[in-house]
Formats: structure tokens, C-alpha cells, sequence
């Protein structure tokens, strides 16, 4: 058949190419799959415990599989499917899972050309209807979930909510073992084992800054009682880290600067281990004891000086730890006020656990398992030699865990809690570094710290010992009274508003509250304050 014309057909042929040429096509979801919204991990987590399927989530997440007939495969997808509605970001969803009880060896397991876990994550995501797009408002952000910890507002009465999500490489290893046949809490363990690894590597690495930190802790394990197994929880530590490490060095107790520095003459790294807080506190508050401006130098720097007619302490090329226990109710009473002028409160890294009862007489961990845990401490310990080998590794940060950081920084409140954040944050990110055997800063690693510097402003708030802040703002609104009736000289100011009642710090920084906000205003001139007119 021949034809002799051709005849228009454009309306046919846009119809056949809209329907066959121009139809998209479905796009899997593949392993660079991310969410648009960007939540943290503990965003995810609070928001999916908050909703109303929290219970199942949290079942899910403690390892309860009663609901699937036992099937870990079943329970799998469930936890990973909730997942998926919070967000589409796989890298996210997996992180999440390996926190959970669920996480097995078998998520690893390969599967053809993928993991089980890959597969299962792929399964949620292609089975999901509905996904989280994003707070449309104050009520609908309040429905789905907290953005931030239980107990962030500042003098909240509820505990902050571990963030589980941060316990990764050997160090989340260890603690989920231990609180597998113990009673203390997982916290516990994880910041008592980061705290004896930045002991044990503290001249070796440190993060490539001009400051050039050292990784080195001051923790305090806080608890409502004894039943929160605090002693225990550092005890254990301690033990598990002397069995691998010959040159630990621990001191178990001191009562003066001049016998820390007597440890020091022995070796330049010393832990000063503590079953109480509250012994060390009480030495430090001695009249004329310099054990107190001791311990808060040693924070920052490897030297302390201190020359009288009655002492000649110098300690030099030092390296202090700390990791120590307490209760609330102690912790909330043994500091006086010079403790916050001197900075030593927002020294300390505070993790508050609470236990439930579990074992009644706590079964040993199998030998093969506390086996690999101490072969997982070598192989950090080698690690670390061979990237630092007779010097120090300066671990670098990748730029985009940088832009994470930065953020975290100058979104960082104004606080008294805030003090000291960002420089744990300094401390934390090469350790966890090494804590999971990396050279480099990613952003996950960032992303944990952050989440973990976001835990310890909820924690300082919470166990507030002082009540600072509020303290600050009694102070200012009675210097605003003073000067509302004229100006005052700086020595009568401070008398009339008696500094030395408040102590010179809250005294210095309510002054320079009120100054920067412009509502008082001094007089070099005239050594004098005043109150600025409206």
C-alpha cells in the first residue's frame, strides 16, 4: 500500500508522545536517597517517639520483636519503615537502626550485590505512602514531636534523654555489652570509655586547630541513688582499661595539689578516678588549698605554678583526666559560688543515668565477647600509633562536617550553661574520630557531637547546682532599682548591691549583660554608673 499524501497528525502525535515519550519514569530509591528536611538523628528519634505509634517505636528500639511472632526479619522492616516516614535519607535510617537492640550481625551480611540491611531500608522506603514533610505550625510541631531533648528549657524538672544514636565504634560497643549483664546505665559506660581513651591517647592526637586541644575529659557520672550503680559503672571502666593498658596510671583520690603533683613527678598522664565527687569537692573548698585553681588549670593547659611562703607547687608537661560519680542531691549541694567564678562547673561533663532493676546477681560477660572488646581498644590503641607515630596526628575536619559545627556555634545560646560547649566540642570530634579508627572529621561524626553538646546544655540545666542564671537576673534587676533612683559609684554599686554576697563573676556578668543591652552605662571618667534613658 502506498500513500500519495501525508497528512497532518500533530494532535495525534503530541498525544502519543505525552503518554509514552514524556511519561516519567519511577525512580528507585537508591543509597544516595536523602530527606529534604535535614533532621538530626535525635530529631528523628524525638519526633518518632512522640507520635502516636512512640510506644511501638520504642519497643522496636529497645529490641521487643513479642509483636512479630519473633521474627527479627519482620521486626526489622517495622522499625526501619517508621523510619521512613521521619525521613528518606538511607545513610540516616541506618544510623538509627545500628542504635537500636534490633542490630544484629546479619544487617551486614552480604546479598548479592547489597547487605540485608540495605535491602531492608529499600523495602521500607519503596513500601512507604506518606512521608514527614516538615512543621506547618507551632501546634503541628508540637503533635509530631520535640525538636530538641526532654528537659532542654532551662530549670526543667525532667531528665534530658540520652541520645542513643551517639554511641558508635568501640565505645558504643562496650556499653552495650556491659548493660547487657549489668545494671548501669549505657551513658555511663560510653562517656566513661571515651573518657579513658582521651586519657590514654591524650598527647597523640588532637584536631587540626591553631588551639590544637587535647581529647581529655572531666566526667561525672550523676544518678538519683545508689540504684543507678554510678560506682559500678565507673569501676568497671576503669578495670577493663588496666587489663589493656599496663601505663593507665590511675589515682584514686587526692587530698592537695601538692600530692597530685607528687603523682605527676611519676608520669606526665595521670586519671584521677573517684568513687564521690563530693571528697574531692570538700578538699577543694579547704581554706587556703590551692587544689581547686589546681585541678580547673590542668583542664585547659599541662602546667600549674603556685608559689607561697608556705607551698612551692609547680607541675609541668601534665595531662589531667577526670571521671567521677555523685548523686543529684550531693551534686546540687557541694559547690559554693567560688566554684562558678572560677569556671570549674562548666569543666565538668555531666551524664545523668537512670537503671532499671535487671539482675539480681549480674552474670560475667562471656569470655569471647569481653575478648573482642579488648581486642576492639588494641586495634584504637595501634590505630592511633600508626597515625601519629612519634608526634601527635592533628585530625583534620572534612569541610561540610566544618559548615555543621559552625552552624551548631553561632545558633549556641547565650547562657551560662553554654560556657565551655563548643570547647568539648573541640575535644569530642577527634575522639570519636579514633573511636570508630578514621583520620578524618566526617559530618556524621560532627553531627553526633553536636548531638551529644546539645545532651550536656539539657544536662547542665537540668542538675544546675546554682541556679546561675537565675541568680544573674535577681542581680541585674536589683542593679537596674540601684540606679534607678541616679548614678552610683562603681565602689558604692558594689556595696549597695553586695558583690561579694553574689561572688565576682555573676557579679561581673550581670554588669555586662546590662551593659551590652544598653540599659546601663559606666563612666571611665568618673568611675561611675548610670542608667540609660529610654
Amino acid at each position: 500500500m502506498s500513500y500519495s499524501t501525508i497528512e497532518n497528525r500533530d494532535r495525534e502525535l503530541k498525544a502519543f508522545h505525552a503518554e509514552v515519550i514524556s511519561k516519567p519514569k519511577a525512580t528507585p530509591k537508591t543509597a544516595n536517597s536523602t530527606s529534604t528536611l535535614n533532621l538530626a538523628d535525635s530529631e528523628v528519634i524525638s519526633k518518632a517517639r512522640s507520635a502516636k505509634n512512640g510506644d511501638k517505636f520504642d519497643r522496636l528500639m529497645n529490641g521487643d520483636i513479642s509483636e512479630y511472632s519473633g521474627d527479627d526479619n519482620r521486626a526489622d522492616l517495622a522499625l526501619c519503615s517508621i523510619l521512613a516516614f521521619w525521613t528518606q535519607d538511607l545513610a540516616q535510617i541506618d544510623r538509627i537502626f545500628r542504635t537500636s537492640k534490633l542490630f544484629r550481625y546479619k544487617w551486614d551480611s552480604r546479598r548479592g550485590n547489597s547487605t540485608y540491611g540495605a535491602k531492608t531500608i529499600e523495602r521500607a522506603l519503596n513500601s512507604v505512602t506518606e512521608t514527614y514533610q516538615g512543621c506547618r505550625s507551632a501546634q503541628q510541631d508540637q503533635k509530631d514531636g520535640p525538636k530538641t531533648f526532654k528537659g532542654h528549657s532551662q530549670g526543667s524538672s525532667v531528665t534530658p534523654e540520652w541520645p542513643r544514636e551517639v554511641m558508635t565504634g568501640a565505645a558504643g560497643m562496650f556499653a552495650r555489652s556491659y548493660s547487657s549483664c549489668l545494671e548501669t546505665p549505657e551513658p555511663f559506660l560510653f562517656m566513661n570509655y571515651l573518657t579513658l581513651l582521651g586519657h590514654a591517647v591524650s598527647s597523640r592526637i588532637t584536631l587540626e586547630s591553631e588551639i590544637r586541644p587535647q581529647p581529655r575529659l572531666y566526667t561525672v557520672n550523676l544518678g538519683e541513688s545508689a540504684d543507678t550503680r554510678k560506682t559500678t559503672s565507673v569501676n568497671v571502666t576503669a578495670i577493663f582499661f588496666s587489663e589493656v593498658i599496663e601505663e593507665l596510671n590511675p589515682v584514686w583520690g587526692v587530698g592537695s595539689a601538692e600530692g597530685l603533683a607528687k603523682a605527676f613527678i611519676k608520669t606526665r598522664r595521670v586519671i584521677l578516678i573517684l568513687d564521690e565527687l563530693k571528697a574531692l569537692i570538700q578538699k577543694m573548698r579547704i581554706e587556703g588549698s590551692v587544689l581547686l585553681p589546681c585541678v580547673n588549670t590542668l583542664h585547659e593547659l599541662t602546667r600549674f605554678h603556685s608559689t607561697t611562703k608556705n607551698h612551692d607547687i609547680k607541675i609541668d608537661n601534665a595531662e589531667l583526666c577526670l571521671l567521677a560519680a555523685s548523686t543529684l542531691e550531693t551534686y546540687g549541694n557541694i559547690f559554693t559560688p567560688q566554684f562558678l567564678d572560677i569556671g570549674f562547673i562548666n569543666r565538668l561533663f555531666i551524664v545523668v543515668g537512670d537503671s532499671q532493676r535487671k539482675f539480681p546477681i549480674p552474670k560475667p560477660l562471656p569470655g569471647a565477647e569481653k575478648e573482642a572488646l579488648r581486642r576492639d581498644l588494641r586495634d584504637i590503641l595501634q590505630f592511633v600509633g600508626e597515625i601519629a607515630g612519634d608526634g601527635c596526628y592533628a585530625v583534620p575536619i572534612d569541610p561540610k562536617a566544618q559548615t555543621i559545627f559552625d552552624d551548631w556555634y553561632f545558633n549556641l545560646e547565650q547562657s551560662v550553661f553554654a560556657k565551655r560547649l563548643d570547647t568539648y566540642g573541640h575535644r569530642l570530634m577527634p575522639l570519636q574520630a579514633v573511636n570508630e579508627m578514621k583520620t578524618i572529621i566526617t559530618p556524621d561524626i560532627v553531627q553526633r557531637t553536636v548531638t551529644l553538646l546539645n545532651y550536656q546544655l539539657a544536662a547542665r540545666k537540668f542538675a544546675d547546682p546554682i541556679d546561675a542564671d537565675n541568680a544573674i537576673a535577681r542581680l541585674e534587676e536589683k542593679i537596674r532599682r540601684l540606679l534607678s533612683n541616679g548614678p552610683l559609684k562603681k565602689r558604692d554599686l558594689e556595696r549597695h548591691g553586695k558583690k561579694s554576697r553574689f561572688g565576682h563573676w555573676i557579679w561581673n556578668t550581670a554588669i555586662n549583660n546590662l551593659i551590652g543591652a544598653k540599659e546601663i552605662h559606666f563612666d571611665r571618667k568618673n568611675r561611675g554608673f548610670s542608667k540609660v534613658e529610654d
